[in-house]
């Protein structure tokens, strides 16, 4: 441990201007002069992360990874449910990250004021970063993720939000309100309404069993003075941990950081004292009720271990034994042979700061859930009896180890691993130590976990039906190597994309063609969808459990999909098994075999996925805006398609579509990864040497034609929520001029992938809405420009109104080129955020070269969208928006426009 003295730099930020604490931190605690903190020592861990404290408390965590050019700054609060005390139930924690994380304000380092001519400016917009915030039960999370050069503009922003935060009545009063539309949206959700159910009998009168968001009543009645208080209190630094992790320099990253929370004073150390978690006795089973849910919902658990104790780690592996991929005990037995369930998964939950569950949850039709219970307790029941094969051992120690090495990809995921582990076990590295810990259980440690847990007499059962069912009670830090990308073109036509690199220890291939949905007619729908499910249930020589078996083995899965525009099957292990893996891709792609016993398997899940569209209402929502936008389109459909024609299909229909939409010499191969280029081109092109191109298949749709007095479209539902969308015709995605420029116009108007712009200030500030959102949809054919906005069923005519409104202001508006130049920035930083994953970065390349664009599209983009002037926003405002509007609503109460006609 060394200690690291950063006077010199306090001397000068203390001369170029000590007045940037602002006035506004008096209505949390009166400022009065401290020495600036100082760091007092640091730790380096073998792998590189630096861990330093402050004089005044706070924790800095810095990890330097240089596989791409971002950067993640956290802060964590240890402030969360469970530790609201007086105002336990009240969601204050929530309310709080809500005010916390707002756009505030502040001086920036020297003196230089973050706003120009009295206009406030929001720091986020002008970083191009995605900022966020969320509250779990033990923490708050502030964070914000951008390009690397702007790192020090995101320590001084997150610094800013936690050490010095400015709440106003006026900024309660907004976001009070629109937490408390969350608690209300919260109720169509059927998984968050069973989790509240469940944990309450599992934790009783402990703070865990009190949902986060709190309950309605305490919540309405906080005041100001209660968040000022409870700040006061949680925002100390001895109780936040601050982190970067990314493309940055360590101690360049611990002075800036010092220097912002260099006069963060010292408070009271927070009381995070807890009871005890009460020991469960008996069996507590309940039924919860459900409008929209359309099947049977269960969770079953029995109560474990806190995460500081020896069994963690033969209990998890159990966990992975018992559900991790379909080769798992009871995926391949429960869902897939017995057909008892439509999805199952096991999970072993072990908090820092109490008891924590084993549980097992499952979907099943109402007349098989009893029987899937039955059979769950008879598989655990086995384990006892039988234990565990050194096979399903070694498999499961893989699929741990294939967790950290994807976990190690994303800069945000590293910073929330270290933040984690750090605030569960004072350990950094703990996540690192923990594959090593898992690698050494034995199968007997195995067996004696289901003996010591799994007690049938001690357990929590809650299931969700349908409300119309009658149920009765029923059982490194270096540098990545320069790498180059190679692209060839087989005799038949494929297209092929290879881009290898040391940088990472797993291989990512993708293989995409046209069709998707514009494969697809009212009479076939959902076929497209089940023909890919089942491609990789059995093909060439081997069957879907040797499919299964090799994927997990090789810490890795492979997939099947149809999508609007393409079809795309995606694979990923880890390096050591690429090359088979690239061969079970090949025959999935050209050889499936189509068993006629994995059909019957599919068939229940897909019919499940196709009833659960109308029990959340954001995809009721999309399914009905389909259905009454996209008239005479494809994308009239859902992918998941019509339970009819799932139900009825055929292997020879399904084989039939296969031989009718893929062909090897219209698609695109795209692997990036560690992998050999030399070999891995040889292996490309004798695996796929066959079918020889044909003549391309062109999709042609005529585009939707809307009156200038627009459509009105309304559903009755049962949700608390309603759910809007104002829609104009759009654009294909050949239209590159039109789709960057509409981009910028829509990052204005709405935000880039995480909400801002016009409509989230006036619909969030005026308590409207708690989500509203605009995004371009491009196709092969012609899409639209859509906005959604979730809202309270009485308030959705107004949200309508003020969404016409802005999108009627944005046809004749005409942006600055900082306006411009600010959106690009959010652009540009969202997409290398987004493609950091070497799945993600396969799957881009090889859909933009499917579509024309070319594989390396991302990054002629950033010329396309430095291009963007006032004019080219100006031209596709007036081309696209301004005219007749498609209004979608889903709602309980209908006749609020009713009364507006």
């Amino acid at each position: 441990m060394k200690k690291i003295t950063l006077g010199y730099f306090f001397v000068l930020f203390f001369i170029a201007g000590c007045d940037d604490m602002p006035t506004t931190w008096e209505t949390i605690e009166p400022v009065g002069y401290c020495p600036p903190a100082d760091i007092v020592a640091t730790t380096t861990t073998e792998s590189g992360v630096t861990v330093a404290k402050l004089s005044n408390g706070l924790t800095l965590i810095v990890a330097e990874n240089h596989n791409a050019p971002v950067v993640c700054v956290k802060a964590y609060v240890r402030a969360g449910g469970l530790y609201e005390k007086e105002w336990l139930g009240a969601g204050l924690s929530h309310l709080c990250e809500h005010l916390v994380a707002k756009e505030s304000i502040h001086e920036m380092p020297g003196g230089m004021a973050s706003h120009s001519s009295g206009e406030k400016r929001s720091r986020t917009l002008e970083i191009g970063g995605q900022s966020n915030a969320n509250t779990g039960q033990a923490r708050t999370c502030y964070y914000i993720a951008a390009s690397s050069s702007k790192t020090m503009l995101c320590v001084d922003l997150i610094a800013d939000q936690v050490s010095r935060p400015e709440i106003t009545q006026a900024d309660f009063d907004r976001e009070h309100g629109v937490v408390q539309r969350e608690l209300e949206m919260g109720k169509d959700d059927p998984s968050r309404r069973m989790w509240y159910a469940h944990s309450a009998d599992l934790y009783g009168t402990h703070p865990a069993g009190v949902p986060t968001i709190g309950f309605a009543e305490p919540l309405s009645k906080l005041t100001r003075d209660d968040v000022l208080a409870y700040v006061k209190r949680m925002y100390v630094p001895q109780n936040i941990i601050f982190v970067v992790a990314g493309d940055v320099d360590t101690f360049t990253v611990l002075a800036r950081a010092a220097e912002r929370f260099g006069h963060f004073k010292k408070g009271l150390t927070p009381d995070l004292s807890l009871p005890e978690v009460p020991t469960i006795v008996g069996i507590r089973r309940q039924t919860v009720r459900s409008k929209t849910v359309k099947d049977v919902m269960e969770r079953l658990s029995f109560q474990t271990i806190p995460l500081a104790h020896d069994d963690l780690y033969a209990l998890d592996i159990l966990s992975y034994i018992l559900s991790r991929g379909k080769s798992s005990r009871m995926v391949r037995s429960i869902q897939f042979e017995k057909r008892l369930v439509t999805s199952i998964g096991t999970g072993s939950w072990t908090p820092a700061w109490g008891k924590g569950i084993f549980s097992i949850s499952f979907r099943a039709e109402p007349d098989k859930a009893d029987a899937a219970e039955t059979e769950i307790l008879h598989q655990l029941r086995a384990v006892i009896a039988d234990g565990v094969t050194d096979a399903e051992l070694a498999k499961a120690k893989r699929q741990k180890l294939a967790d950290l090495v994807y976990a190690q990809q994303k800069a945000e995921a590293v910073s929330e691993t270290l933040a984690r582990d750090y605030m569960t076990t004072g350990d950094v590295d703990f996540s690192r130590n923990y594959t090593e810990n898992i690698q050494k259980v034995t199968a007997a440690q195995v067996r004696e976990m289901a003996k010591k847990y799994f007690t049938f007499d001690k357990m929590v059962i809650t299931r969700m039906v349908p409300e119309s069912l009658r149920t009765d009670k029923s059982p490194s830090t270096q540098k990545a190597a320069e790498t180059k990308t190679v692209t060839f073109k087989l005799p038949n036509g494929l297209r092929v994309i290879l881009h290898p690199t040391k940088a990472v220890g797993l291989v990512s291939m993708t293989f995409v063609t046209k069709g998707g949905l514009l494969a697809e007619s009212e009479k076939t729908s959902g076929i497209g969808s089940l023909m890919m499910a089942l491609s990789t249930r059995g093909a060439g020589k081997r069957s879907a459990k040797e499919i299964d078996t090799f994927f997990d083995e090789a810490g890795g899965g492979i997939t099947g999909k149809c999508g609007n525009n393409s079809f795309y099957w995606d694979a990923s292990v880890l390096s050591d098994r690429f090359e088979k893996a690239l061969e079970i891709l090949a025959d999935v792609v050209q050889h499936p075999t189509f068993p006629k016993k994995e059909l019957k398997n599919l068939k229940p899940m897909h019919k499940a996925t196709i009833k659960q569209v109308d029990e959340n209402w954001t995809p009721q929502l999309m399914k009905f805006f389909r259905q009454k936008f996209f008239t005479g389109s494809p994308y009239q459909m859902l992918s998941s398609g019509k339970s009819g024609v799932v139900d009825s299909a055929t292997v020879e229909q399904i084989s039939a579509h296969h031989a009718d939409s893929i062909n090897t010499g219209f698609g695109v191969l795209a692997i990036y990864g560690n992998f050999d280029t030399d070999a891995a081109k040889a292996q490309i092109e004798r695996l796929f040497k066959g079918q020889a191109k044909k003549e391309d298949i062109a999709y042609a749709c005529p585009k939707r034609k809307v009156a200038p007095e627009g459509e009105l479209h309304v559903l009755k539902t049962k949700n608390v929520q309603a759910g809007v969308i104002v829609a104009v015709p759009g654009m294909k995605m050949a239209d590159i001029s039109d789709r960057i420029a509409i981009t910028v116009l829509d990052t204005i108007i709405s935000g880039y992938r995480l909400p801002s712009g016009w409509l989230h200030t006036e619909l969030r500030g005026k308590r409207l809405v708690y989500v509203v959102h605009a995004y371009n949809w491009a196709g092969l054919v012609p899409g639209a420009f859509v906005t959604y906005a979730g809202c309270q069923p009485e308030k959705a005519p107004e949200v309508v109104n003020i969404i016409k409104k802005n999108l009627d202001k944005a046809a004749g508006y005409t942006p600055t080129q900082k306006e411009i130049d600010r959106a690009v920035n959010i652009i540009l930083t969202a997409d290398a955020l987004g493609a950091q994953s070497m799945s993600g970065l396969a799957m881009g390349a090889a859909l933009d070269e499917l579509y024309g664009m070319g594989y390396d599209f991302r990054k002629k983009a950033e010329k396309l969208y430095r291009k963007v002037t006032p004019a080219d926003v100006t031209r596709v405002a007036k081309k696209y928006l301004g005219k007749g509007y498609v209004v979608i609503v889903t709602t309980p109460k209908p006749e609020a426009f009713k009364r507006e006609k």
